[in-house]
């Protein structure tokens, strides 16, 4: 519209030109924005540097927002007078029960305080509803389903299958409830396994019942005889609260603007891409803007003491530096030196005010998980607090290297303890023999071909590998004891190899909170004295940008110690966040180990 003079611009120009001069100032994010966010699959736990992301941002794909970055940005947004509301597809497959747990508080925070619509063309599983049923509505496509269907666990067994190949089995384990090696070892579930995986899949059921229930209104006992009938149809799913609307992706949108009092559309007036619809922005852009509130970076020189620095452990634990495979493709493991020198590099830095030590790990070397838990142990003889926080799973290694921390905060749902130990080989002498493949050795004493697969253990050798099981085991339930202020006995009650729940260590005081990476920064900072509401600056380590590949470390020492190196950091400062800003617009990660022992 223009006024009567003629190229003076009308009224509602002016009005759109002021809004985008406001959105310009704020980064983008407009003025009564709906954020979305795709949850058909879950925010992966970590990403190290990845040359194919860094190819795919090229293209413009990127690298998908971490678990944290999406649960600090809806914390942040429902904060945000600037933002209206929260809408997304919640369509997850599959995903281990801890992450999503983490994610679904942070939508239900947000949920508290904002509108928020989830829609999908169909529940897939019990985990994608239970995040879905954290938004203040749930809508469903006509021909989707709601798969609530209870938790199951499935084992796989391979000993009758190695004996007809030939594969001998031979293996040590440390605690009755310890089932790794199982798989290779057993026809079936002995009565302890079983024992331990009914009552990971009872506890489960047991908090997303209970969560469901007080979102949606509904009875636990009702949910058990839906879940019986699951995947359920759009009328019983309509019928029994599950959900709000049956509806399409337009007709979803439309009702979220109309949620957050958008002027000019409504239910079935067509497609919310309209002009008049609010202004809609991708969580992970919202991401990328600066953070109100944030300590500004610390200058040269100065010791602020406000920062928490979280040390990321992913992946299977091993000695040596770990990392990413050869193939970019190829699962990452956690380095016992890389880990242990981030721990020393924050123990060390007089800026940090305490650790955070996450943990995303199965376990794996006992070497590798004892230096680490070294580390933990002289940060706090430092006089730098640290607080473990579990994720997806942290047992075996993974709790070895937690238990040391003065505070453990896990995810109900995150698998943890496990304390035990399994250690072996496969022997597939005979089925070289059945092949035709010949082997022979030549050893210079008795012992220097024990892990060969071509023999199995002497009397002497299996002796040698029980001895280690003892020895390990027994220091692995003694610095729990020293850990946890239990007694042994209290600990051995617990021990044995078993996994638990979350929650159920909770009960058994192998943790000692409930919650995700907030609640465990939120407790760090209190053991440091630093008052809750205090903002503080999150250092991730070790560092995984292109510029820490760039510039490798000058020596063992950890470079917030060294004085020699302060000046040439205040040098690669510049060029370094030149590095990391250019990564950023370019991108936007079960192993049962043999000859070796392990957690």
């Amino acid at each position: 519209m223009f006024s009567l003079l003629s190229g003076v611009p009308g009224v509602d120009e002016v009005r759109a030109f002021v809004r985008k001069v406001d959105t310009a100032r704020h980064q983008g994010v407009a003025n009564g924005c709906i954020l979305e966010l795709d949850l058909q699959n879950a925010p992966p736990e970590s990403a190290g540097f990845d040359p194919v992301a860094v190819l795919s941002g090229i293209v413009g794909s990127g690298r998908p927002m971490l678990l944290r970055d999406v649960v600090a940005a809806l914390h942040r947004a429902a904060e945000d007078p600037r933002v209206a509301g929260l809408i997304a597809r919640v369509q997850i497959d599959a995903a281990p029960p801890g992450p999503v747990q983490e994610l679904r508080e942070a939508i239900a925070a947000f949920t508290a305080a904002k509108p928020s619509l989830a829609w999908a063309e169909t529940y897939p599983g019990t985990l994608s509803y239970y995040l879905a049923s954290a938004f203040g509505e749930v809508w469903m496509q006509p021909s989707g389903t709601v798969g609530l269907i209870g938790f199951a666990t499935n084992a796989l067994f391979l000993r009758d299958a190695l004996d007809k190949a030939g594969v001998e089995a031979q293996f040590v384990a440390r605690g009755e409830y310890k089932s790794a090696a199982n798989l290779f070892t057993q026809d079936g579930y002995t009565e302890a396994h079983r024992e331990a995986d009914t009552a990971l899949v009872e506890s489960l059921r047991t908090q997303v019942w209970d969560a469901v229930a007080s979102s949606r209104g509904i009875e636990r006992a009702e949910l058990d005889a839906l879940a019986d009938r699951a995947p359920l149809l759009r009328n019983d799913a309509v019928s029994a609260n599950l959900v709000d609307r049956i509806g399409f992706r337009d007709e979803a949108y439309a009702r979220i603007a109309e949620m957050t009092g958008a002027e000019g559309i409504s239910p079935g007036q067509g497609d919310a891409d309209a002009d008049d619809a609010p202004p809609r922005l991708y969580l992970a852009r919202y991401a990328r803007t600066d953070r109100p509130g944030m300590p500004a970076p610390s200058l040269p020189g100065r010791k602020s003491a406000r920062k928490v620095a979280v040390v990321n452990l992913a992946g299977p634990i091993v000695s040596g530096r770990g990392g990413r495979q050869v193939s970019p493709l190829g699962s990452s493991a956690a380095g016992g030196d890389t880990i242990a020198a981030a721990l020393r590099q924050a123990a060390a830095d007089d800026e940090v005010a305490a650790i955070v030590l996450r943990v995303d790990s199965p376990g794996g070397s006992v070497t590798g998980s004892e230096t680490i838990w070294r580390e933990v142990v002289r940060a706090r003889e430092s006089g730098t607090p640290v607080v473990a926080s579990m994720g997806a799973v942290a047992a075996s290694g993974g709790y070895y290297v937690s238990m040391a921390a003065d505070k453990i905060v896990a995810n109900a749902g995150t698998i943890t303890g496990s304390i035990g130990v399994v250690t072996g080989k496969l022997v597939a002498r005979d089925l070289k023999e059945k092949l035709g493949v010949g082997s022979d050795s030549v050893r210079t004493n008795a012992n220097a071909d024990a892990w060969s697969v071509n023999a199995p253990f002497t009397e002497e050798q299996r002796a040698q590998v029980e001895a280690e099981a003892d020895l390990f085991y027994q220091d692995f339930v003694r610095r729990v004891a020293d850990g946890r202020a239990m007694t042994v006995e209290q600990v051995e009650q617990v021990a044995r190899g078993r996994v638990w729940t979350g929650a159920d260590a909770l009960e058994r005081g192998l943790v000692d909170e409930l919650g995700g990476l907030r609640t465990a920064i939120r407790r760090a900072k209190a053991l440091a004295g630093i008052d809750e509401d205090t903002k503080v600056e999150i250092e991730n380590l070790p560092g995984t940008s292109l510029r820490d590949m760039l510039r490798p470390k000058p020596s063992s020492q950890p470079a917030a110690a060294s004085l020699s190196t302060a000046v040439g950091s205040v040098v690669m400062r510049t060029v370094g966040e030149a590095l990391d800003q250019t990564q950023r617009s370019l991108s936007g990660a079960n192993v049962l180990w043999l000859g070796d022992n392990r957690f």
